[in-house]
């Protein structure tokens, strides 16, 4: 994930999606859309949060580093855990108890994981300067505002080629 996506996703406050009521996100670029680095996003150091001082980008650049922990190992866990919940569901007969332990194992993940990020977060917010922390806070909202945008316009779009 790259760190604008993980702030937004931290800024929106994300946590475990149901297992099968997902819908692909928005794509981010592609003909007539801005790429990343067109929207001042991108990797720390870049665009993204350029207002906070040097120090300030290397602390956040550290602590979504931090975060971001093992992405690989962290999706097969999940991903194993709603393959559990399909087997469960696939089965004649419907093991309920069974369906529970998949579904509070699959939410048990997505905590630790959560946790991780909001730990790593925490630290790197505290190590800023008051002067850092708003200019982050600024670009934050700014982001969050670019991203509720996009996926507003994605339903939007959705929506019109269904009912055609």
């Amino acid at each position: 994930m790259k760190p604008i996506a993980m702030i937004a996703a931290l800024l929106l406050g994300s946590v475990a999606t149901p297992l099968l009521a997902q819908a692909a996100p928005p794509p981010m670029d592609g003909p007539g859309r801005e790429g990343p680095a067109d929207r001042g996003g991108g990797r720390m150091g870049g665009r993204a949060f350029a207002s906070l001082s040097e120090a300030g980008q290397a602390t956040m650049r550290e602590a979504m580093q931090a975060a971001a922990g093992d992405r690989t190992e962290d999706r097969a866990k999940v991903k194993a855990s709603r393959d559990k919940m399909l087997d469960v569901l696939a089965a004649d007969r419907l093991d309920t108890a069974a369906l529970k332990r998949a579904m509070d194992e699959e939410r048990a993940l997505s905590s630790a994981t959560q946790e991780r990020r909001q730990a790593a977060m925490y630290a790197g917010f505290t190590k800023l300067s008051v002067a850092d922390r708003k200019a982050f806070v600024v670009e934050a909202k700014q982001i969050r505002d670019r991203m509720q945008d996009r996926m507003d316009n994605w339903r939007e779009r959705r929506g019109q080629r269904r009912n055609r």
